[in-house]
């Protein structure tokens, strides 16, 4: 009661300063209880705990962040298919939160997560979330910066950490249709760096003219672009990660012709 009465004595702040101020929010894996044929005890389950803004207009732009619903989608895919990640190395582009790159560090077995983002501001902020889930350690993960569409090197891959990547994972980076030809342009540069490095890409659909630009300059690039039948839970059967099936949400492979 104490704790109740001085929060309603708060001065409520401005939309402005509330759209800063972040919360701890904790994932629950999808597999817990979708993909085993026995329920998993609650203390057994696999969790996700990020630092995160859910207030939509600050997740809206670098100063604030959430983890959106197309890489809520992307976790649900690979905790099904734990094989693609399991032993490899991944590169995560647009990374924000880091969900994803803290998914396949910590429970579907990478060998080394490199989590990237254009915005360095995101990634001064992944390391906190990374160590909120015990990945403080860079032999297993890090944050870089790697904006789409400048060239990577030929030689030891330093923008990379010096890895070859096996596995590139995205999601809801095909929204702005603006940036669409460098992320292709950074596809292209991965497949000349290992020609068989697996590409996904999770798509929420807004707006279908901008993913068929995602789909067009992809074919211009000379790549196949195969679509994933892996449909959004309805939410009353949901069981973890809880999000939103109104919106259609695409899985993409993205190969080399």
């Amino acid at each position: 009661m104490s704790q109740l009465s001085c929060l309603v004595c708060k001065k409520i702040p401005s939309e402005l300063d509330a759209a800063q101020q972040k919360s701890f929010v904790t994932y629950t894996m999808a597999s817990a209880s979708s993909f085993l044929p026995e329920p998993v005890p609650s203390n057994m389950r696999k969790t996700i705990t990020l630092l995160e803004s859910r207030n939509l207009l600050a997740a809206s732009g670098t100063t604030g962040l959430r983890t959106w619903e197309a890489a809520l989608h992307l976790s649900t895919y690979l905790t099904s298919q734990p094989e693609i990640i399991q032993g490899n190395t991944v590169l995560e582009l647009g990374a924000g939160t880091g969900y994803i790159s803290i998914l396949c560090a910590r429970h579907l077995g990478a060998k080394y997560v490199l989590s990237t983002d254009g915005a360095e501001e995101v990634v001064e902020q992944l390391p906190e979330n990374f160590k909120l889930n015990g990945l403080e350690e860079e032999e297993l993960v890090a944050a870089q910066v790697l904006r789409w569409g400048e060239t990577l090197s030929n030689q030891d891959d330093r923008e990379l950490g010096g890895k070859k990547i096996d596995v590139v994972l995205g999601a809801d980076v095909t929204y702005d249709g603006t940036a669409i030809i460098a992320l292709v342009a950074t596809f292209g540069d991965l497949f000349r760096l290992n020609t068989e490095v697996k590409i996904l890409i999770a798509a929420t659909i807004r707006n279908e003219q901008t993913f068929d630009g995602f789909m067009d300059a992809c074919s211009k690039a000379g790549f196949a672009v195969e679509i994933i039948h892996f449909d959004v839970v309805k939410k009353e059967r949901q069981l973890g990660p809880f999000y939103s099936d109104k919106v259609p949400i695409k899985l993409c492979c993205v190969t080399r012709r």
